[in-house]
């Protein structure tokens, strides 16, 4: 990214959600910022954590052109992008979007619901894949083979 996006970009979000932001970089890493110090003419200086780390409050020098993107690390409804881009929004704080958003969802909620009820069959997604409890039915499995072997008698 260059200088003059990166600074649009960070000066659109909000005080409270500068927190968190996060500056995903080249080379798999990146920095959840605490604080931006200032922008140079080739970088920027941040106070923040590296990924992966408890480090808090430590300092980047960050080179704009090793910033892949940005992304805001909490849910974001459309008016909230509206908000940032200076948009008009409805007096009750949501947008236009949302509320479309909102209906189609709860119309899928409901179409699902009456193909319940009728007796058809809905498609459910996967269940998630918890590595704990994936390696809880694994040792389960393993305690019930050994006990069938060995009640078994040998043959």
């Amino acid at each position: 990214m260059q200088r003059d996006a990166v600074y649009d970009l960070i000066t659109k979000i909000s005080k409270e959600d500068i927190s968190k932001t996060v500056l995903t970089l080249r080379f798999n890493s990146a920095v959840t910022i605490d604080a931006v110090v200032r922008f140079e003419g080739e970088y920027m200086v941040v106070r923040g954590r590296e990924a992966g780390t408890n480090d808090d409050g430590r300092g980047f020098f960050i080179p704009y052109e090793d910033i892949l993107f940005i992304k805001l690390d909490r849910t974001m409804r459309l008016s909230d992008f509206q908000r940032m881009y200076g948009e008009k929004i409805t007096t009750d704080g949501d947008s236009i979007l949302d509320r479309e958003a909102d209906s189609a969802a709860a119309a899928k909620l409901s179409k699902d619901a009456a193909a319940l009820s009728s007796g058809m069959s809905v498609a459910t997604p996967a269940p998630a894949m918890d590595p704990a409890g994936i390696a809880k039915q694994n040792l389960l499995a393993r305690i019930r083979a050994a006990r069938t072997a060995a009640g078994s008698p040998a043959g």
